[in-house]
């Protein structure tokens, strides 16, 4: 499975925040999971948390600055 997450997918719609993340398999199938927040950290923020529980990333991975 490949895992694409990238702060810039942040984008605002209405009063609020959306971050996105993009699972591949290898088998073609795919999911989007996303979050919402009140602010763009907010929503990135909860991204990585709601992927940590999911055991997609680990949980000492940091998030790159951009």
């Amino acid at each position: 499975m490949e895992l694409y997450v990238n702060s810039k997918w942040t984008q605002c719609y209405g009063n609020s925040y959306i971050a996105e993340a993009i699972a591949w398999s290898e088998n073609g199938n795919h999911a989007t999971i996303y979050t919402m927040g009140n602010t763009a950290e907010e929503a990135d923020s909860k991204l990585m948390g709601a992927l940590r529980d999911l055991n997609l990333i680990p949980e000492t991975a940091i998030k790159d600055e951009q």
